[in-house]
């Protein structure tokens, strides 16, 4: 095996797992249209409870609580793949391509790191609410980590897709 074929190989790989984690970035997308979906059929399910039998439904406003974390968690890593996040980038956009193809890939570096950070500390805190039985308090409690595990989760996707552009970042143009 040449060092010709071990690179080749190698980037095979790395598209293979690009494309991965592109697919579970789109799952993740549907998952959190079809949380902002139930929370759209729960209102209305609400008001014409409330106004046209007067008689309101108990689990609502819980559900579009829980659906609400969901659909922000959920949508997160479609919008960092997209590059959707807001940017102040000034700055950066008047330096040369290769100048700014570095800082771009620091950036990115920096942001797999804190949102790593993030994921270890909902990650524990999501542990500690399963380990302890902690519920919600609402009319019909659920336990609280079914609502909070979608934190890590969602900041896990972003750090690797954050990870992904720092490692290997698509090929830029000039404007």
């Amino acid at each position: 095996m040449t060092n010709g074929d071990a690179n080749n190989s190698q980037l095979a790989i790395l598209n293979g797992m690009a494309s991965a984690l592109d697919l579970v970035i789109k799952v993740c997308y549907f998952i959190s249209g079809g949380a902002l979906a139930v929370i759209l059929l729960s209102v209305l399910t609400e008001v014409f409870m409330r106004y046209f039998f007067n008689s309101p439904t108990q689990w609502s406003n819980d559900l579009c609580t829980w659906m609400l974390a969901i659909t922000i968690m959920f949508a997160l890593p479609e919008i960092t793949r997209t590059k959707g996040n807001v940017a102040i980038d000034v700055l950066v956009e008047k330096l040369p391509l290769h100048v700014k193809s570095k800082i771009y890939r620091v950036i990115a570096l920096a942001a797999f790191a804190i949102c790593m950070v993030t994921v270890w500390i909902c990650g524990n805190e999501s542990l500690r609410q399963y380990t302890n039985e902690i519920a919600t308090m609402w009319i019909n409690p659920i336990p609280k980590w079914w609502i909070s595990i979608s934190v890590p989760v969602g900041f896990l996707i972003c750090g690797i897709q954050f990870l992904r552009e720092g490692v290997m970042p698509r090929p830029s143009r000039e404007d």
